[in-house]
């Protein structure tokens, strides 16, 4: 009977160093013991940037043509001098017709570029540089804008029920 206490504290010993003697330390995929019970091939197979390389195979076949314009997009304005322009945009370039009221007809063609496909290798710090600077300049450009109300104030100017 005395037996019982030192058999079930040399099995748990046993259980507990098994389970524990791969992992300190080590990652996931490195840890034997994890992989043994649970084997994934998928981190192997995807190489690093799957979801870079995923985002950017969506903006190419998904986003691009349905954001791209179609049919001319026709955009008149008038000015307050009295001319009016008018900015006829096609899927390859921008014509700008301005009439003066005079009468005189002024026509520009401006092709469409589109923006240069980024090779850059992504890292996070070029967004931790940018989160710096946009930090920085913050309040310069919150400069002579009225302030929006935070919203404990907004919710101390609510009506208490029940007063």
């Amino acid at each position: 009977m005395t037996l019982k206490p030192y058999l079930y504290a040399t099995v748990s010993a046993l259980v507990l160093s098994g389970c524990f003697a791969n992992t300190v330390g080590m990652t996931p995929s490195q840890n034997t013991t994890l992989r043994a019970v649970s084997p994934s091939d998928t981190a192997a197979s995807q190489k690093e940037g799957m979801m870079q390389r995923s985002l950017d195979g969506w903006l190419k076949e998904e986003w691009k043509p349905l954001s791209s314009p179609t049919t001319a997009v026709v955009k008149t304005i008038t000015t307050s001098d009295g001319s009016i322009v008018q900015t006829k945009t096609e899927a390859t370039q921008i014509i700008t017709t301005t009439t003066a009221p005079s009468g005189e007809v002024t026509t520009t063609t401006t092709p469409v570029v589109d923006e240069p496909e980024d090779t850059t290798p992504f890292t996070l710090q070029k967004y931790a540089d940018k989160w710096k600077v946009y930090n920085e300049n913050k309040e310069k450009m919150k400069a002579g804008k009225p302030q929006e109300p935070s919203h404990v104030g907004k919710i101390q100017q609510m009506p208490v029920i029940g007063k």
